[in-house]
């Protein structure tokens, strides 16, 4: 009985997970396969930066940006932003059910269909991280790919250890 009941719960969670993949893929929300967040909540403390340029989002707050930068940079977020929720209007959820039955007759497109979408956002994060990189003095440039150095030297350290 307690087997069954542990089936029954990863199935739970597994459709769980499904749901909120395709939610995440088909919200106006600005989730992970959405625009990207840029601009402060009113009273937050804190960019959210979450799904737009990962490690180099991170590392601006460190670089100690003027305020005049901050305010270009939440800019080119925001206009990142609208112009991804345009895109994900017009385009329309992936064909999941094609992409999860090989056999399917368009299993084929619908995978093309998605390889052409993630090749999209590679291109607007690395538009959007160049944009952003013009912001920076060359001392903010010069210290930022020191924090990425450094950053990939723990990452090393870690895969080496573990």
């Amino acid at each position: 009985m307690k087997s069954r009941a542990k089936w029954l719960l990863a199935a739970v969670a597994m459709t769980g997970m499904a749901g909120a993949v395709y939610a995440q893929t088909t919200s106006n929300s600005g989730t992970p396969a959405a625009a990207p967040t840029a601009t402060p909540e009113p009273g937050a403390g804190h960019w959210h930066h979450r799904h737009h340029g990962g490690v180099m989002m991170q590392m601006l707050h460190q670089l100690n940006l003027t305020a005049g930068q901050k305010q270009r940079v939440h800019a080119i977020l925001a206009n990142a932003r609208t112009q991804a929720q345009a895109q994900r209007s017009t385009a329309g959820a992936p064909n999941f059910a094609a992409l999860a039955n090989p056999g399917d007759p368009n299993h084929t497109a619908a995978l093309q269909d998605l390889q052409g979408r993630m090749a999209a956002r590679i291109q607007a994060r690395d538009q959007i991280q160049t944009q952003i990189y013009g912001v920076l003095t060359p001392d903010q440039k010069s210290q930022l790919a020191s924090l990425i150095a450094a950053r990939q030297a723990r990452m090393a350290q870690r895969s080496a250890a573990g």
